[in-house]
């Protein structure tokens, strides 16, 4: 597995910002994961997908273990499965950065914290589809948390949207990996639209992992 770099970046980007406003149970336009004890509740605002467009995105995270969790305090990151038609957003990260690592958001057993934030989704489609090519369809959420707190103390909570630390970066890798575990929403369905007028002499680009060049 490559190591992934989070770079300057984590710096000047905005990161899912905490919020005392909780998902609405009631909306319809809402996906829901429980696994590992720990459960995704998520508002998605928008029902259409398209080459290039943001989704805005509410979402709960309510650990229901004895224990702490962490949550990699990013940016949404949207990719494409063109096998499945289904868009991915993740919450957190499943690699820490190479060198910059981001803060790590600590919810306390029993405990829920609110977020919310917006997801760019980019999709490359072939200049030759034809009005009966499938087209993207879906969307879920998917959680990134870590179980275990005490080899990443130095980042849970602190002030900073991430720090440039190389020696911690290599010290925790693998731990971070070995250690990551997922929760996975159904999916919602979307429509598609080819363009739109955000789209317009933008070229878009194919979904990408978040430690790719």
């Amino acid at each position: 597995m490559k190591r992934g770099s989070l770079g300057l970046l984590l710096l000047l980007i905005v990161a899912g910002c905490a919020s005392t406003k909780t998902v609405d149970m009631k909306e319809p336009r809402r996906v829901v994961g429980t696994e590992n004890d720990v459960r995704i509740d998520a508002e998605v605002f928008g029902d259409t997908l398209a080459p290039n467009v943001n989704i805005p995105i509410k979402y709960d995270i309510t650990n229901h273990r004895a224990t702490t969790i962490l949550v990699a305090d990013l940016l949404p990151l949207a990719t494409y499965d063109p096998d499945t038609l289904t868009v991915t957003v993740d919450i957190g990260s499943e690699i820490p950065g190479e060198e910059f690592l981001p803060r790590l958001v600590a919810i306390p057993a029993g405990g829920k914290k609110s977020f919310n934030g917006a997801a760019h989704v980019a999709i490359l489609q072939s200049p030759g589809a034809t009005p009966f090519q499938a087209r993207p369809s879906s969307l879920r959420l998917r959680v990134n948390f870590l179980g275990e707190t005490k080899p990443f103390e130095k980042l849970i909570d602190i002030p900073e949207r991430a720090v440039h630390d190389p020696n911690l970066a290599a010290a925790i890798f693998n731990k971070w990996v070995e250690g990551n575990e997922t929760v996975v929403t159904n999916s919602l369905p979307m429509r598609w639209r080819a363009s739109t007028p955000l789209e317009e002499g933008t070229a878009p680009i194919s979904g990408r992992r978040r430690n790719g060049p």
